[in-house]
């Protein structure tokens, strides 16, 4: 999202970036023409040459200076003043350059002229590009071309030319009238469109008249007429669709209003079975007055759609009605008397069947009820089911004295006041648990006993060993725990201990193997020392043997770390020992 945002940042900076560019440009055009002009009028104001020569194209630079800002947006409004402008101005630009034919004239004045006259084309060109496409706009375009054409016939008569420049003028005039008129009255180019859509429209209101004579209802065939005719003038394409939709809806209501009374019929005939099922179902009949008003203002789609949905509504009272009413009583009974949590979903069930017939609809009713006495039985049963669950987990409660019973006294309270409210899950649940917890406090409890009868063979393990009193605050933790009855805890606290009793023995036994064999080695290693006269006063024999009691001693005290520190020590000094024989 950030890339796009940034991309949308340089963009319009960019675009900002070159319209400051145009307008400056455009005003710089504008600021160039009306110099320009300033300095092609002022010799007139001064009076050194005629005044009206100099102003006409004077007037037209100016003109041509405001129009820049059009140029620079050129939006639709621009567009359309623009080609307005050049519509004007074409005219007396052609004719004022006309005088580039006088020869008595400067060169420069002549080509100046020239330029005028050059203008002048491209306006017309421009009007003709701009100004065209609907008939409006060429109207348009050839009423503000008349108002050109008198601008150019003024400036004809209120400058004396002669020979070639009054011809020339004077024709220039004339094809600017006749271009103006042609564009102003010329021949439409949708004429014959247009005449064909006179055509069909007037027999269509024809077609209309007769079939309301015979009593035919056509309204919206004649509400698609007066939109093709208010349209129909202005864009005779879209009026010929209209008319056209017209003549589809006249075959359509013809073909209709044979097959319209037999539906009609149809459907009251259902509605009628309907209202002495359930007189007090109104809706279906309600539909069928519907239909019927809607068929007599002419919407025959309308009324048939109408008859059918009130046949449909009928069809389902009298196939679900009955069925609906049965099924709400049979669902009312099969709750009667029955209180609880368990049945308030079925109860409202119920209620829904109820409103659902209220508003006519004994499909979703019977949906919403016909399942009720199954449930309610299902629930009976499961009462059952959790009324013998309490009574085994308060059997299994009983039974299994020595266990803290304060907890699953308080659950099973709460079982019964559950079982009371008619909640049979949470009531079967709460004993369900309970008669677990019991089973496995008593499991719990059977075992702790019996290891704590045996716990001078598991104090015996550890009483040599450097942590001893460590395993004694763990033993004591076990008791603490069997005191309080806790027996899950304590059970859980004794197999923590003996597992790690019999991890700590496995490594004893390994450093005892690793003992004994150093011991075996060492042996024989000082057999060998005192046959090389390396004797018992020898400071590193002495530190050796020392380094092997110490082993000795730390694996009888239960200190394995120290016990293969020692061994390791106890081998480099050996290995040194072996060098010196």
């Amino acid at each position: 999202m950030s890339e796009v945002a940034e991309v949308d940042a340089l963009l319009a900076k960019a675009l900002k970036e070159q319209r400051n560019r145009l307008e400056t440009l455009g005003i710089m055009s504008a600021i160039a023409l009306v110099a320009v002009a300033s300095w092609y009028i002022w010799p007139g104001i001064e009076g050194r040459t005629d005044f009206l020569s100099r102003f006409g194209p004077g007037i037209v630079l100016v003109v041509l200076a405001l129009a820049m800002q059009d140029l620079i947006d050129f939006g639709p409004k621009h567009r359309s003043r623009i080609g307005a402008l050049a519509a004007v101005a074409w005219a007396p630009l052609l004719m004022l350059g006309m005088a580039a034919f006088i020869t008595s004239d400067e060169m420069t004045v002549r080509l100046g002229n020239a330029l005028l006259a050059v203008i002048g084309i491209v306006c017309y060109s421009l009007t003709s590009g701009i100004l065209t496409g609907s008939l409006q706009a060429v109207r348009f375009r050839g009423l503000v071309q008349l108002l050109g054409a008198t601008s150019a016939t003024a400036l004809l008569l209120s400058n004396p030319l002669e020979g070639m420049v009054l011809l020339a003028s004077t024709t220039i005039c004339l094809l600017a009238f006749a271009v103006a008129i042609y564009d102003t009255i010329g021949k439409d180019p949708d004429k014959a469109a247009r005449r064909k859509f006179k055509q069909l429209r007037e027999k269509l209101e024809m077609r209309i008249l007769e079939l309301r004579a015979e009593g035919i209802q056509v309204d919206q065939a004649a509400s698609l007429l007066q939109n093709a005719s208010e349209t129909g003038y202005v864009d005779p394409k879209e009026g010929m669709t209209l008319l056209n939709l017209a003549l589809d809806e006249i075959e359509r209501t013809l073909a209709m209003s044979s097959d319209i009374s037999d539906i009609r019929a149809d459907a009251a005939n259902a509605v009628e079975k309907a209202d002495d099922i359930a007189p007090t179902a109104k809706r279906a009949k309600r539909i069928l007055i519907q239909g019927d008003r809607e068929m007599e203002l002419g919407s025959l789609r309308e009324a048939e759609m109408l008859f059918r949905k009130a046949k449909k509504h009928a069809s389902e009272i009298i196939e679900f009605w009955n069925q609906a009413e049965t099924a709400i009583a049979d669902a009312k009974r099969a709750l009667s008397g029955q209180d609880g949590v368990q049945f308030e979903p079925l109860k409202r069930s119920v209620e829904g069947a109820e409103e659902a017939l209220l508003r006519e609809a004994p499909a979703e009713a019977i949906g919403l009820v016909i399942t009720v006495p199954e449930h309610v039985e299902n629930l009976a049963d499961a009462g059952d089911v959790a009324a013998e669950t309490v009574s085994e987990a308060k059997r299994a409660v009983e039974a299994a004295s020595g266990i803290d019973e304060v907890d699953f006294a308080l659950r099973l309270e709460k079982a019964d006041k559950a079982y009371e409210n008619g909640d049979y899950s949470l009531a079967r649940g709460l004993a369900d648990s309970v008669h677990r917890e019991v089973t496995r406090e008593a499991e719990a409890m059977v075992e702790v006993q019996k290891a704590w009868r045996q716990r001078k063979k598991l104090i015996a393990r550890w009483t040599d060993w450097a942590n001893s009193d460590e395993w004694n605050e763990r033993l004591k933790a076990v008791d603490k725990a069997r005191k309080k009855k806790q027996w899950s805890h304590a059970a859980m606290l004794l197999e923590q201990m003996t597992n790690e009793l019999d991890s700590e023995g496995a490594a004893s036994t390994e450093a005892g193997e690793l003992l004994a064999f150093l011991q075996e080695e060492w042996r024989g290693l000082r057999d060998k020392l005192e046959a090389a006269g390396i004797k018992v006063r020898d400071a590193e024999r002495n530190g050796c043997e020392a380094v092997v009691g110490e082993a000795a001693a730390a694996h009888q005290k239960g200190d394995i770390d120290t016990c293969l520190t020692k061994l390791g020590e106890a081998d480099g000094r050996m290995e040194k020992l072996r060098r010196r024989i």
